[in-house]
């Protein structure tokens, strides 16, 4: 029984390698041989590492569609000298063409495939790769880039992937990793204002942003640096007109990048000089134009400046993009202060009463709603038919959220 199923195995993966290596018909591939064990090597597998695949116990067609996956990434990588989006793309696109084929000969049920089947019939591929695996280095092409549908995507997954949605990879895989932008600067372990002053930061952070500015002109694509998977689309959509990214097509930087921009902005404002801030933060917004909390910590720098307007306007698409209560409750207590700034103070209460929505215990809400409610009583302008919704605030023990990146 095990001859007969490694023999099917190794079947489905000649055939493969056939298609893959444009040998022609599948029906001329080699006659198939025995495989050893559930392990599968070839020339290109050779020049990138062992293919591994473990899928337990399960049918054969199961553990030769994911050896074909990963043949194809061997190959895929092969041919470019390293692994990248496009052979991630064209690899899910034969797994899921595979096992739409052999599920329904076969009768073969599996929770994950059948979900790729249906992002692959909805034609959305290649957002689902880039959502769900991203990796540094990698490097999206200015036709892939356009073929983007992001609302189309949005909408679609929304209603059929669960929030808590994992890709599963059954392949293990050792490829050569393309050149990373930035993969050389200080960590946010090696430079961190939480930990050391900003004054003793600052030779480090000069020495790493003038490192970043010689890497980034030299580079051939846009730029991006994206901590979390969630802000890869956002990120995208926002260059996706621009008209480097349009010609070049993009590349995703270490997310040290955007880390390194960020607290050198950081610690420009910690000396006051909201100038040099302006301009780091601008440029960590451009890295990561889909990551909420640094366009909020822009918004907070435009506050500081009195340019109200612009910080109204940078406030709008960080609330847009904001993937999590933290970042919400954040941006909504920036608004509140933009709004009490302007003299709207039941506007700025309901802001910062908006923002509790998503952070109930917040100090800085709580401190400045009643702060709100004793100015409008102090001048007699508290109107309880109008006003009806402004109570003061309760005490108890409240807490600030400090918001990943």
């Amino acid at each position: 029984m095990m001859g007969s199923v490694r023999r099917r195995i190794a079947y489905s993966l000649s055939v493969t390698l056939a298609a893959l290596a444009g040998c022609g018909h599948a029906g001329v591939a080699p006659a198939p041989t025995p495989a050893a064990a559930p392990t599968a090597r070839t020339d290109a597998a050779r020049a990138s590492g062992d293919i591994t695949v473990d899928v337990g116990i399960g049918p054969p067609e199961l553990i030769g569609l994911w050896s074909a996956y990963g043949m194809a990434l061997a190959v895929a990588a092969d041919k470019a000298g390293h692994d990248d989006f496009a052979g991630e793309l064209s690899a899910r696109l034969l797994l899921a063409d595979g096992w739409k084929t052999d599920r329904v000969q076969n009768h073969l049920h599996d929770p994950y495939l059948d979900t790729l089947a249906d992002v692959r019939d909805a034609g959305f591929m290649a957002e689902y790769v880039l959502a769900f695996l991203t990796r540094p280095g990698w490097t999206i092409s200015p036709d892939h880039l356009a073929a983007l549908n992001f609302t189309g995507w949005k909408s679609w997954a929304a209603v059929h992937l669960p929030k808590d949605h994992e890709p599963v990879t059954r392949v293990s895989l050792e490829m050569k990793r393309g050149p990373t932008p930035g993969l050389h600067l200080p960590t946010s372990d090696q430079i961190n204002p939480a930990r050391t002053p900003c004054a003793n930061l600052q030779p480090a952070l000069e020495r790493a942003v003038a490192d970043w500015d010689r890497e980034e002109r030299g580079l051939g694509q846009l730029a991006l640096s994206v901590p979390r998977p969630e802000q890869v689309l956002p990120a995208l959509s926002r260059v996706a007109g621009d008209p480097r990214a349009r010609r070049d097509g993009v590349v995703f930087a270490s997310p040290t990048v955007v880390e390194l921009l960020f607290d050198a902005g950081f610690c420009a404002v910690d000396r006051g000089d909201l100038g040099s801030a302006d301009k780091l933060l601008r440029r960590a917004v451009a890295l990561s134009p889909g990551n909420a909390n640094v366009r909020g910590e822009l918004v907070q720098t435009l506050i500081m400046e009195k340019r109200l307007d612009e910080a109204d306007a940078q406030l709008e698409i960080a609330l847009e993009l904001a993937d999590s209560p933290c970042h919400a409750a954040m941006l909504w207590r920036k608004r509140g202060y933009i709004l009490f700034d302007r003299g709207k103070l039941v506007d700025s209460y309901r802001a910062y009463a908006h923002s509790l929505e998503f952070d109930p215990q917040s100090e800085l809400a709580h401190s400045e709603m009643s702060l709100i409610v004793a100015t409008l009583h102090r001048a007699g302008t508290y109107d309880e038919k109008i006003l009806a919704p402004l109570i003061e605030p309760g005490s108890g023990k409240l807490r600030v959220l400090n918001c990943p990146r």
